[in-house]
């Protein structure tokens, strides 16, 4: 954590605007939806974030939106859990994992919708205007084949006309 603490400090401290640290903020808060480890990073990094730029997530309207959801959802499902533990303590194991493999499902489904939705807001940014469906479809194709890291270079670095060609081609894997 000291090492995200420390990215945190170097975007607050090194970004010439507000909109610069909340797009810095945004790509980081795409690779922390992956946590891959299971270490609630996009929790972590909102709350470092939020005490470091009072607000300034909670305020830029998808990320905003998506940290409301995504506390909403872990109540829920904490809420959930308690109520399952004390009613069905004697159920069969294959039910507990059928529920735990619908719940991963359901969250890994969740974050790549938090995926796609930050994405396609860079795409929006840089281009001014949203993806059409088949750019949209690309992004998220594109994310699951080589990676939304490698998917948010190539919307923070290619110039516009270059990215709009780079989704249109087909899509190479090796």
């Amino acid at each position: 954590m000291a090492a995200l603490r420390q990215i945190v400090a170097e975007i607050h401290a090194g970004a010439a605007t507000a909109e610069e640290r909340a797009e810095l903020y945004t790509a980081l808060l795409v690779m922390a939806t992956i946590d891959p480890w299971g270490h609630n990073l996009l929790k972590e990094l909102v709350m470092m974030v939020e005490d470091k730029e009072e607000g300034l997530l909670r305020r830029t309207p998808i990320i905003g939106e998506m940290i409301i959801e995504a506390e909403r959802r872990g109540e829920e499902r904490g809420e959930r859990r308690g109520e399952e533990r004390g009613e069905r303590r004697g159920e069969e194991r294959g039910e507990r994992r059928g529920e735990e493999r619908g719940e991963r499902r359901g969250e890994e489904r969740g974050k790549q919708q938090a995926i796609a939705e930050l994405l396609g807001r860079l795409f929006a940014r840089r281009l001014g205007r949203r993806p059409t469906a088949e750019e949209e479809r690309s992004i998220i194709e594109r994310a699951r084949a080589i990676g939304p890291g490698e998917v948010e270079d190539a919307l923070l670095d290619l110039e516009a006309d270059a990215l709009v060609r780079w989704l249109a081609e087909p899509l190479r894997t090796s």
